[in-house]
Formats: structure tokens, C-alpha cells, sequence
């Protein structure tokens, strides 16, 4: 069920919510006198902020795609019993940093060039991004240690260490096939890594582990990334197949409408009700929703590929637009309405 256009296909929803919640979230970003607030309220919250706020599931949404793409490229070489060759990973990551460099030499020098002396537009400390070079920040950025340039580009560092904990995880499991125990691994790394660790490093006697890189990296990573190993379950076990049989003797209408309330439950729960770790179930059950409508409407279809196929670009380069080139910030807001605005920034 779950096919190279599938995965495009999501990676464009999990696009266009990354770009809303980068939209709208953040009011201190947002220029002054450029507001886009709606007049629409839901269980006391703003339209748009509710929508911006759902968008941050993007990141567990490209966490899952990560590591269903990464077991289904490393299945190959499971299937003799074997160790996974290194230079998988030598490949996952050298693509990505083909795709950041290429970004980082058009965009950087661009912004030292035309957007180092901007004016105070906003209440967040965008606006001198670009008024300062100072050459350990340049390479620092350049190799993705640090993003003194660009905010939103922590995700990339973040992803490469999550990258490598997925290649151990296959390897350690590779001979598993209780799907139930893997979960339950799951759930265990996410407690450690987003809670026991963290307190770890609030104590004196293990103080020197929150200035230790590898540490932090390895062992404090973003809570997102236990989202990655639940990726690399489903792509295993094949369950988004299990799920579909379920649903194989409803008509296709029952189906959209299902899929859509589920969509609908997700965004609210993960809203108003649930904190972020539940991502580890809302993302794929999410993910499956989206599946189902999109292969009910082509058309959807089609579009959604186009931005999958896009993704990485809009992703890196997004955030320049609508947070730290004035002169294009301007353009995003100008009409202080809020569909206008995301398909300005689209």
C-alpha cells in the first residue's frame, strides 16, 4: 500500500503544515501592523493559531517517512541474515547534505549581501540574521553543527543523529519478528531519551553530560525522533497493510467521510488534548487518513506529489520568505489575510 508516490504524496501534507505552522504560530515573528489572525474561534483558540499548531506534526510526520524509507532501503540487505553495509548510511547522509549545501550557497551569501541591514519588523530577533558575519558561525552552519542563519534548519542535525540511531535499531532487531516488542523498545527509547536522560543532566554529579555533544545528540535528541523507530516498525511489519484490510468492505464514500473525521480527531486532539509525545500514534494513524483520500481523489493526488517531490527545497529555503529577507516577509503578510498569505508563501 505504502509506495515511493505514497511517501511524495505525504511528504507534500506534511510540507504544507510545516509552512502554516511557521505561518501562523509564532505572533512575534509576524511583522508589525501584518497580523492575520482570523475571527474564528474553536474551543477558545484561534483559527489560525489551531491550524499552525497542528502543523508542528510535520516534523513527527517526516521522523515517520524517514524511517519507513529507511528500513524499506536497507531490506535488501537484511534478507541474507547479514550485518547492513556502512555505506548505506554514508549515502542517506551524503544526499542530505547535497541537498543543504546546495541551499546554503545561493541563500547565505544572499542574505550577507542584500538583507544584512534590516530594519527592526518584528518582535523576535530575526531581523540581523545577516548583520554580523562571523566565520565560526559560517562554518559551524555550513557542515549543520549550528544554524546561527537559519532557525528552522535544526531539524537537519536532528534527522542525522536520528538517521544513525535507525540504522542501530534495524541492526539489533533484524532477527526480531514480534512486532509488539519493537514497540514497546519504542516507547522505552522515547521515555529515555525525553525524560530520564534530560534529568540526568540536571543533576550536579552528571552535569558535565549536558556540555557533552555526543550526549546531547545521541541521548537528549528531540522527543520527535522516537518517530523515526515507529517508521522503521510499520515499513517492517507491513501494518498500514494490516489497517487496510480492515476497511477493505465500506464504499468509497464511507471511506472518505471515516478518513476525514479521522483527520479531524487527530487535529483536535493533538491540539487540546494530548502532548506531543502521543505522536507516536497520532503521526501514523494520520498518515494512514491521508493515504485513503488521497487515493480516492487523483487529482489530490497529483498536487500533493508535486510539493512531495519539492519538499526538501521548500523546507530549507521556506522560513527566508516569511521570516528573515524583509523585503519578501513584507509580500507574505501584506494582505493580512491568512489563505493569502500561505499561498503567497507557497
Amino acid at each position: 500500500m505504502f509506495t515511493r508516490e505514497n511517501t511524495k504524496q505525504v511528504k507534500g501534507i506534511a510540507i504544507l503544515l510545516m509552512l502554516a505552522h511557521h505561518l501562523y504560530t509564532f505572533a512575534d515573528r509576524i511583522p508589525y501592523g501584518l497580523e492575520i489572525a482570523s475571527q474564528y474561534y474553536i474551543s477558545g483558540m484561534e483559527l489560525t493559531v489551531i491550524i499552525g499548531s497542528f502543523g508542528k506534526i510535520c516534523v513527527s510526520i517526516f521522523m515517520f517517512l524517514g524511517g519507513y524509507g529507511l528500513y524499506a532501503s536497507c531490506s535488501s540487505g537484511l534478507s541474507g541474515g547479514g550485518h547492513l553495509p556502512p555505506e548505506l548510511l554514508s549515502r542517506h547522509i551524503i544526499k542530505l547534505y547535497k541537498a543543504y549545501w546546495k541551499v546554503f550557497i545561493i541563500f547565505i551569501p544572499i542574505g550577507f549581501l542584500f538583507f544584512g541591514n534590516q530594519v527592526q519588523y518584528c518582535e523576535a530577533g530575526l531581523c540581523s540574521k545577516f548583520a554580523d558575519f562571523k566565520f565560526r558561525d559560517f562554518i559551524s552552519s555550513f557542515i549543520a553543527y549550528g544554524n546561527a542563519y537559519n532557525g528552522e534548519w535544526w531539524f537537519f542535525k536532528t534527522y542525522l543523529f536520528a538517521l544513525f540511531e535507525g540504522f542501530v535499531f534495524i541492526e539489533v532487531f533484524k532477527n526480531n519478528r514480534n512486532a509488539y516488542s519493537e514497540i514497546a523498545a519504542v516507547i522505552i527509547w522515547h521515555i529515555v531519551i525525553a525524560c530520564i536522560c534530560p534529568t540526568l543532566t540536571s543533576l550536579e554529579v552528571w552535569g558535565r553530560l549536558k556540555s557533552d555533544a555526543w550526549f546531547s545528540n545521541l541521548f537528549t535528541i528531540s522527543d520527535y525522533a522516537s518517530v523515526f523507530f515507529v517508521g522503521i516498525v510499520f515499513a517492517k511489519y507491513d501494518i498500514f497493510k494490516a489497517w487496510g484490510k480492515l476497511s477493505k468492505n465500506i464504499t468509497k464514500l464511507e471511506n472518505i467521510i471515516l478518513s476525514m473525521i479521522i483527520c479531524v480527531f487527530c487535529v483536535y486532539t493533538r491540539v487540546f488534548i494530548t502532548p506531543t509525545s502521543y505522536d507516536l500514534l497520532l503521526a501514523p494513524v494520520f498518515v494512514y487518513a491521508v493515504l485513503n483520500i488521497v487515493s480516492l481523489l487523483p487529482l489530490v493526488g497529483k498536487i500533493l506529489l508535486f510539493f512531495g517531490e519539492n519538499s526538501t527545497n521548500m523546507w530549507l529555503t521556506h522560513s527566508f520568505f516569511c521570516y528573515y529577507f524583509y523585503t519578501f516577509v513584507k509580500i507574505v503578510y501584506s494582505s493580512r489575510n491568512a489563505i493569502v498569505s500561505f499561498i503567497i508563501l507557497l
